[in-house]
């Protein structure tokens, strides 16, 4: 199957390319991520990443929204440079960014440094090509299955109660919408934030809570960086407020890999994830709540 994979990515990258399949070397396949494909490639002697959109993975995201945000934070030099992008497969090519993926090493030392980071994006005044549309997205996703346990319809009306009783006309800013660690890449002189899929206005504690993807109080410990002080109750609960969004949107998402046999194919639970991605929803708004 890899090889069945490597091979599609050399055969779609001389086509965006325009060479032949001798010029493109597949050189190995990015970790992380399970809706695509992203393998390091080498043409003429220089080195790209080359994605291939996964099955269903064009139904979450608008990729001329997605192209037009990264052309709009190019000035801030934080993403690595596109090189070839086709708005209706979502297949990308970018120059590739020598460095460290975070996930794999303790970020611990990188904290000041991801703060910092996320600030530059979010006081850019830089006008987000579209909104990440909270209601509209959720409702989009919820198509897409079309399950809606009586936990998840309580657990989103309860977030809606809160969204538009209290953050609901909040000021927005220029979001990644999913800076996990996954994204970001130690490089040798700074820091990238990388895949812009998401990107759109949003309140900037959507981009903390989703440095907690792993474990939620990472998100936590990024909060009092960026903020430079220790977070109040209520600060933090607004970085749970929206991972808790976010867990019933990938809720959502994986209860749709699973339908489609994707844990089949990729050896992976998706039935699980959904389920947890409940539990811990659950357990966010349960310590929003608690005094």
């Amino acid at each position: 199957m890899k090889d069945e994979h490597a091979k599609l990515t050399q055969e779609q990258a001389s086509k965006a390319f325009n060479v032949s399949l001798e010029e493109v070397t597949v050189k190995h396949r990015l970790l992380g991520g399970m809706s695509h494909l992203t393998y390091v490639i080498e043409i003429d002697g220089v080195l790209y990443t080359y994605r291939v959109i996964g099955k269903d993975g064009n139904l979450f995201v608008n990729r001329k929204f997605e192209l037009e945000n990264m052309k709009r934070v190019e000035p801030l030099g934080i993403n690595n440079e596109t090189v070839y992008f086709d708005e209706i497969s979502g297949e990308k090519a970018a120059k590739y960014v020598e460095g460290t993926v975070l996930s794999t090493i303790d970020y611990h030392p990188y904290l000041e440094d991801i703060a910092n980071l996320l600030k530059k994006l979010h006081h850019s005044d830089i006008e987000p090509a579209s909104d990440y549309g909270l209601i509209e997205r959720l409702d989009l996703y919820e198509t897409y299955t079309n399950k809606r346990s009586d936990l998840y319809l309580d657990l989103k009306e309860k977030w809606m109660n809160i969204y538009y009783n209290e953050r609901l006309g909040m000021p927005k800013v220029f979001c990644h919408n999913d800076a996990q660690r996954s994204n970001i890449v130690i490089g040798k002189d700074q820091i990238y934030l990388l895949d812009w899929e998401y990107a759109g206005s949003n309140e900037f504690y959507y981009d903390i809570a989703s440095f907690g993807n792993v474990k939620f109080e990472d998100a936590l410990e990024l909060l009092d960086v960026y903020l430079e002080k220790k977070a109040t109750k209520a600060e933090q609960d607004m970085v749970r407020f929206y991972r808790m969004f976010q867990a019933l949107q990938w809720h959502q998402v994986a209860t749709r890999k699973a339908m489609i046999g994707l844990s089949e194919v990729l050896h992976f639970d998706f039935d699980a994830l959904a389920k947890k991605y409940l539990l811990l929803a659950e357990t966010l708004y349960n310590e929003i709540v608690k005094g």
